[in-house]
């Protein structure tokens, strides 16, 4: 049997060599989130499993998807387990899904199906297995298909190949990928982090024994969406004269502005997450690149010359959606919504996705640079590499215990690392910037001046 601590692995274990226990227990006393507040759960797999049958109920997921509460707990376990193990020195990060061939090929739906292949034998769920397969499920192209065989026991019998566009829906962005069936997925993302979804549409999240009903996004407060309001105006204002007008027959919801944004911004966030390097991203008020600002604050690596050039965001935006108001027309759509932008099927929109595809990589990789990498608050590129001037030190910052910063509990700010306390001392002396922090563990966290103190918000989403 394989410990989390490692020793020698024999071959992979096959169905017929019998079932294995597992008694990995997750972290109990630690602070974990809802959506509005951060409350103690316990997060022990039995645990996991009580509170995701009754949250798979609560938004009417069909029970009779979940395995037995056994099987769930050993699945869940499972999974916690081969999170924190390795393999050649990188770590397990995977998806299953547990669901019956005839569910997996069976699916009425007209849009794109994964492709399902079985094993001629089929394998015991363990740590082990998931160790040696994960390499051929890649996590962002395909899962590994569990169910339980006649004797009640776990087993691996396939791949389910998805593709990476799974990704987009997961980050708020447009979906063109295959379809899952409603059945319960459970990722493993990064050490002791599990997300339990139904299909795509997540329930359930455990984080180094945070266990989190509906996440902790900032991005879904009011105060974050208030600090951009002025830009969306204008850029809306920025569209095809009829659009202002009372005669125009579509217009674009301000809402869909602020939520393209953010699919980039999470994308952003996700790869530098994954690189396990760290940065760190500042947010400026416009007009900071030539009132002064920066020579105050910061000593870049580089720094852009501030041109039209810096603006490639800018203009990204509209173009897209200019031509989202043509297609939206089309459809005699009164308002142009993200929701609506998300079924829309237009080649040209295809590309615009795959330019901020690619402008969320480039954010990331100048994000990896040691610094900050710094824009304002119409996206314009500033400069990377920036190192934070300044030497007063900041003594306290305040953790958000919801997503508002209502409520807050005061922490010493000399408890986090550089990267974070440089950000803390920024934000403490321009009250007006947003700072995004990414450690090297894939902790992020939101750090602003808010409600007359410095607070940051864990961004759990």
């Amino acid at each position: 049997m394989l410990g989390v601590d490692g020793g020698r692995l024999d071959d992979l274990d096959i169905v017929n060599e019998g079932t294995q226990q597992h008694g990995c227990q997750f972290d109990d006393n630690v602070l974990s989130g809802t959506a509005k507040s951060m409350d103690q759960f316990s997060s022990c797999p039995a645990e996991m499993a009580s509170v995701l049958v009754k949250q798979w109920e609560s938004r009417g997921f069909p029970l009779e998807l979940l395995p037995p509460t056994a099987s769930m707990v050993s699945l869940l376990d499972v999974c916690y387990q081969a999170s924190l193990l390795r393999e050649e020195d990188t770590p397990v990060r995977c998806r299953v899904i547990y669901a019956s061939p005839a569910q997996l090929r069976g699916m009425a739906t007209q849009d794109p199906q994964p492709h399902v292949l079985s094993f001629a034998e089929p394998a015991i769920l363990s740590p082990h297995n998931l160790r040696k397969l994960y390499a051929a499920a890649d996590f962002y192209r395909a899962a590994l298909a569990i169910t339980t065989d006649e004797r009640g026991v776990l087993v691996i019998w396939g791949l389910v190949v998805t593709g990476t566009e799974w990704v987009n829906r997961v980050e708020g962005s447009r979906f063109d990928g295959v379809s899952l069936p409603p059945n319960l997925v459970v990722q493993a993302i990064r050490p002791g982090h599990l997300v339990a979804s139904s299909g795509y549409m997540r329930v359930l999240e455990t984080n180094q024994g945070q266990l989190l009903i509906d996440g902790f996004d900032p991005f879904r407060s009011t105060w974050i969406s208030g600090r951009f309001s002025n830009v969306r105006e204008a850029m809306l204002n920025r569209l095809p004269d009829d659009h202002a007008k009372d005669t125009a027959t579509t217009k674009v919801c301000e809402s869909f502005v602020r939520d393209l944004a953010q699919s980039v911004v999470r994308r952003v966030l996700r790869l530098v997450r994954n690189r396990r390097h760290g940065g760190l991203m500042v947010v400026l008020p416009n007009g900071a690149h030539e009132d002064g600002t920066c020579e105050q604050w910061l000593r870049f690596r580089v720094q852009f010359e501030s041109d039209d050039s810096t603006l490639l965001y800018h203009g990204m935006m509209l173009r897209l959606m200019a031509r989202a108001l043509e297609v939206a027309k089309t459809r005699q759509l009164a308002i142009l919504t993200w929701s609506d932008y998300q079924q829309f099927r237009d080649a040209e929109l295809r590309r615009f996705d795959d330019q901020l595809i690619d402008f969320s990589h480039f954010l990331a990789d100048m994000m990896t640079v040691d610094g900050a990498l710094i824009l304002d608050h119409s996206f314009r590129l500033i400069g990377f590499g920036g190192e934070i001037l300044g030497d007063t030190p900041v003594q306290t910052i305040h953790r958000a215990t919801d997503i508002e910063g209502n409520q807050t509990v005061a922490e010493r700010a000399d408890s986090a690392g550089t990267r974070h306390r440089s950000a803390y001392r920024l934000v403490n002396g321009l009250n007006q910037s947003i700072a995004v922090v990414v450690s090297q563990d894939g902790d992020v966290r939101f750090v602003a001046h808010h409600n007359g103190k410095l607070t940051y918000w864990p961004y759990l989403p």
